[in-house]
């Protein structure tokens, strides 16, 4: 079955829809394709378990072609004091409305190893206003509950995903300003914010690819929840 992803749809201009993994799915996947052609999707993608081997060897089949892989690290909150306190000359305040506009600049020139920016499907213009646009949202509230910033060095954004769990979407330091313990700062800084929140677990993704990032997270004490597999066609 193939649904549509709306969000992703208006804000592109193209139909985009997700194949979704269930065995129906695949025994029919060339008639769902054939269907999806007719209903003017320009797009598909599907998202595997990593060890899912039969399902990945039938999309290869079919002209998927492999667009991301990733590593969802989490943490439970009876580690989140475990991290050290952060430098307190460092300025992390709550971003506000006033701060969006550098934020969408600051958010235009970081997350280039994502799949957006080598995907053949998206422009490299599509990618950045994209980036744009979620920090803009994570501001005003739809695409994150809050959002800490530091101004002209980085920001990371929090989000509350069930009752007890929660999600960090975005997390991004200027290329100047890494290697000064500000990717620290923001996550310890997050994960107090989980706790006031009752948080007892939260989730943070990256590339299979990113070993800076891999390694960032283990070091905080994260340990490595799931790995996916994102494929994708253009119809």
């Amino acid at each position: 079955m193939i649904e549509n992803r709306k969000w992703d749809s208006n804000f592109f201009g193209k139909k985009i829809g997700e194949l979704k993994p269930d065995p129906k799915s695949f025994r029919h996947l060339e008639f769902h394709l054939m269907k999806a052609r007719g209903e003017k999707f320009k797009y598909i993608l599907c998202r595997l378990k990593a060890m899912d081997t039969e399902r990945i060897r039938v999309l290869e089949s079919s002209g998927f072609y492999l667009t991301d892989i990733g590593v969802t690290w989490a943490i439970q909150s009876r580690s989140y004091k475990i991290i050290a306190s952060p430098n307190n000359t460092v300025d992390i305040r709550i971003a506000t409305p006033e701060d969006i506009r550098p934020l969408k600049k600051m958010a235009g020139t970081l997350f280039r190893t994502s799949r957006f920016y080598h995907d053949p499907f998206f422009s490299k213009t599509e990618a950045t206003t994209l980036y744009q646009t979620w920090i803009e949202n994570s501001v005003t509230g739809t695409a994150a509950d809050v959002v800490f910033y530091i101004p002209g060095k980085g920001f990371i954004t929090c989000k509350k995903k069930k009752k007890t769990t929660g999600q960090i979407p975005l997390i991004g330091i200027k290329k100047e300003a890494q290697g000064k313990g500000l990717g620290k700062a923001l996550i310890i800084r997050a994960l107090q914010w989980f706790s006031s929140q009752r948080i007892n677990s939260v989730t943070v993704r990256t590339q299979f690819y990113n070993v800076g990032a891999m390694n960032f997270y283990r070091k905080l004490g994260f340990s490595i929840k799931e790995y996916d597999i994102v494929f994708a066609t253009i119809l």
